[in-house]
């Protein structure tokens, strides 16, 4: 069941005889492990949703989502794009966009959805030319994989029982870890410690970022990286937020497990933070959301989870940036508002991701997104170009370059001269309208000038009338006198 040492080597020998790194074993490989695990539907599903935490649909979403991420890596496959590449440079034409297999991957997956984990780096990793090792535990999905990778090559695979030790494979593998924990540079992290956020601005659809919100923290037990589990809320919509949430609440019937260290972890900080007038405890069907009035309460640090939901109200955007920049980096931000503030948050507060006005139902699955990002694909957790590398081929010499060879050998090359012609040339115009266009914040300006300085005008002048008038009118009574 569990691989040998002798085993480990056989997988570590294929990774470098080449044929991970043939198109058509690449694709043999992906479809026999898709049909393999359309063929264990029913068994998978059944493990899946032994696990109290996940419901028969989560359990089914779950499938649904590894299985089409082999589909995806299979068909992106284009056999003869791929051919006509490796054939380049006999061509006589240049290969930038080479990438060849990183070697044995090792994926060290997390608990959460732990069948879509390991489904999707073990997918990547064969679409990428790699063979992988599986560090497996007593997990009840762990006892699936040596049946569903049976039908695969034998030496394209290993399972081993606990962290791999072998410190040959190590020094040369890719680790894919989403747990966090790995010091390797030759790694593709996650970090699931990281905190998922959500911000509501008072431009904000409330009713359904609240349905989002509530369904995205409810789902998989809130024990998704990507859920979120501090709300940061604008003054002028909590209280619809809260109501909606509640309302939502009652018509999504869906049970949160919730452990009894999680409401021990809860109900001490809580308790004080009440009894000195930082938050209130707002209770409803199995959800406890912590309305946090002091910005400074320590419970806004605590992650939440599970049934226990914070939110913290700020007065403006610039508040919410100004208090969510004392944290350095977040996950994943969701921005709920008109697009114009939701471009000003994504842009403000440091996440590694953030979506505006939806949370995807995707991302609520598997492990964190690693923090190693290539293109992003939201259909993905991991892309080829993540566990692979760029081996670009040149065969044609660069023809805008001045300089050749013969030239570092000769003072009085003209090229050397019209090199050093290059060098003076000025840099183009920057293209910058003229100091004196009107922008944004010149508009605000001139705008808040004329609201205060028009009225205060007026009055002066109005005022310098009456007083003129009234001197004018006492000099002619007093000509009128004599």
């Amino acid at each position: 069941m569990w691989s040998s040492g002798s085993h480990l080597k056989r997988v570590s020998a294929a990774a470098t005889d080449g044929r991970t790194s043939n198109v058509r074993y690449i694709q043999s490989e992906l479809k026999v492990l898709y049909q393999s695990i359309l063929d264990s539907r029913e068994r998978v599903l059944e493990v899946i949703a032994s696990n109290t935490s996940t419901t028969e649909i989560e359990a089914e979403v779950e499938f649904s989502l590894a299985i089409a991420e082999v589909r995806q890596h299979y068909d992106e496959i284009n056999f003869d794009q791929a051919i006509a590449n490796e054939y380049k440079i006999a061509r006589g034409e240049n290969n930038p966009g080479r990438w060849v297999g990183h070697g044995v991957v090792v994926v060290r997956p997390i608990t959460h959805t732990r069948f879509y984990a390991v489904i999707s780096a073990v997918a990547c990793a064969i679409a990428a030319g790699n063979t992988f090792i599986v560090e497996c535990d007593k997990d009840p999905v762990d006892d699936l994989f040596p049946a569903l990778f049976q039908p695969l090559d034998w030496e394209l695979y290993a399972l081993v029982q606990g962290p791999i030790t072998n410190h040959d494979i190590l020094s040369t593998a890719l680790i894919v870890d989403q747990t966090g924990t790995t010091d390797s540079p030759d790694s593709v992290i996650s970090s699931p410690n990281l905190r998922s956020i959500a911000v509501l601005d008072r431009t904000a659809d409330v009713e359904k970022a609240a349905t989002q919100i509530l369904s995205a923290h409810l789902a998989f037990s809130g024990q998704s990286p990507h859920a979120p589990d501090l709300i940061v809320v604008n003054e002028w919509v909590k209280q619809k937020l809260i109501d909606t949430i509640i309302r939502e609440r009652q018509r999504i019937g869906r049970k949160i497990r919730s452990s009894h260290s999680d409401d021990l972890q809860w109900k001490i900080p809580v308790t004080e933070a009440e009894s000195r007038g930082e938050a209130k405890l707002i209770k409803t069907e199995g959800l406890y959301m912590i309305d946090v009035h002091d910005k400074s309460s320590p419970l806004v640090a605590q992650r939440g989870g599970g049934r226990y939901l914070t939110l913290l109200k700020v007065s403006s955007l610039a508040d919410a940036v100004l208090t969510l920049t004392q944290t350095p980096e977040y996950l994943v931000a969701y921005h709920f508002a008109d697009p114009a503030a939701g471009k000003f948050l994504s842009q403000q507060i440091n996440s590694h991701w953030s979506f505006i006005n939806h949370i995807p139902v995707q991302l609520l699955v598997g492990p964190a997104l690693p923090l190693k990002q290539g293109p992003f694909s939201p259909n993905l957790r991991y892309t080829k170009e993540m566990l692979s590398k760029l081996r670009p081929e040149v065969i044609l010499p660069d023809q805008g370059s001045i300089v050749g060879l013969e030239d570092l050998h000769n003072p009085t090359s003209s090229k050397l001269q019209l090199l050093r012609q290059r060098e003076t040339q000025p840099l183009r115009e920057m293209g910058q309208g003229p100091g004196t266009a009107i922008g944004f914040f010149e508009q605000g300006i001139i705008l808040g000038a004329l609201v205060i300085v028009l009225p205060v005008v007026s009055v002066v002048g109005y005022s310098g009338w009456i007083f003129g008038r009234k001197v004018l009118f006492t000099f002619a009574w007093r000509l009128a006198g004599l």
